[in-house]
C-alpha cells in the first residue's frame, strides 16, 4: 500500500513539472510556439519587447528591381548593419534605414524623434504653445472634455442620453473635436512633405532619402543612384508603403 501511494505521488509530481513546463514555454497540448504563446491579443504595435525582423527582410529584391526598373541582370548584394540594410550594385545602392532598434513606446515619442531629425521647427512651435507640457507626454487635454466643469456637461430633463430633444443638436457643453495625435508633415529647408505616406513623411532630394513616421516607427528609405528624381522619389514612396504593410504583417 506504501509503495503504491509513493509511486503515485512521483508520478503526480513528474506530471506536474511537465504541465508547468509546456505552459512557461507555450506547448502546451502542442499548440503552437512558445513566443506566439507568450503573445497578448491587440498590443502588436503597442509592445516594445517586439523586435524589428532581419532588416533585409524589408528589402525583397525582386520587388525592388522591378520597383526601380534595374532588370533581371542586375546582380544585387545585401549590405546588413544593425538597424539597416542596402542593396548595392555597383556604385548605387537602395537602403532600409530604422531609427531605432524597437518601436518607441508611445506615438509621442516617435513623432517628436522623428521632427527632432527631419522637422525641428515643429517641436519648437510646439514647446512655444504648450511650454508647461514637454511634447514627450502628448497633447493637451483640449477636445477631451476633461477641462469642462461638471455643471456644464450635465443634461437638462428634457434631453435625451444623446442629443437632447433636437438629434442634430450639438451636445451641451462639448468641446471642439481633438485634433489629429500626429501634426501633419511641413516643408523644411532641406526637405519636402510627402502625403499619404504613413502619418507623415518627408523627401530630402539632396540624399534621395524619404523619412517617415507610422504609429511609433520611424524609418527612412533612400535610392543612391542615378536617374530621373521624380522616378527615384516615386520608387522609395512605393518601397516606404511596402515597408509600412511590412510592420503590420505580424505572421512573423
Amino acid at each position: 500500500m506504501r509503495l503504491n501511494t509513493l509511486l503515485l505521488t512521483l508520478c503526480l509530481a513528474g506530471c506536474g513539472t511537465q504541465d508547468r513546463y509546456e505552459m512557461d514555454s507555450g506547448y502546451a497540448a502542442g499548440n503552437g510556439e512558445n513566443e506566439v504563446a507568450k503573445r497578448v491579443s491587440g498590443t502588436w504595435l503597442l509592445s516594445t519587447d517586439y523586435h524589428y525582423r532581419d532588416r533585409c527582410n524589408y528589402l525583397p529584391e525582386e520587388f525592388v528591381k522591378n520597383l526601380f526598373q534595374l532588370g533581371e541582370d542586375v546582380e544585387l548584394t545585401k549590405y546588413t548593419g544593425l538597424n539597416d540594410c542596402e542593396l548595392r550594385w555597383g556604385n548605387n545602392r537602395v537602403g532600409f534605414y530604422l531609427e531605432s532598434d524597437k518601436p518607441f513606446e508611445s506615438t509621442f515619442q516617435s513623432e517628436y524623434y522623428f521632427n527632432k531629425l527631419f522637422q525641428p521647427e515643429a517641436n519648437k512651435a510646439t514647446a512655444q504653445n504648450n511650454p508647461r507640457k514637454p511634447v514627450l507626454f502628448g497633447q493637451a487635454p483640449q477636445g477631451t472634455n476633461s477641462e469642462v466643469p461638471a455643471s456644464l456637461t450635465t443634461t437638462s430633463p428634457e434631453q435625451d442620453s444623446t442629443r437632447g430633444a433636437d438629434p442634430s443638436g450639438q451636445i451641451e457643453g462639448m468641446t471642439q473635436a481633438a485634433p489629429p495625435i500626429t501634426t501633419p508633415a511641413k516643408n523644411t529647408a532641406t526637405g519636402v512633405a510627402v502625403n499619404d505616406v504613413g502619418d507623415k513623411a518627408i523627401w530630402e532630394p539632396a540624399k534621395k532619402r524619404l523619412h517617415v513616421l507610422y504609429n511609433n516607427h520611424v524609418f527612412s528609405v533612400g535610392a543612391q543612384m542615378p536617374g530621373d528624381q521624380a522616378k527615384i522619389k516615386q520608387g522609395c514612396i512605393g518601397l516606404a508603403k511596402l515597408v509600412i504593410n511590412s510592420l503590420n504583417d505580424n505572421t512573423d
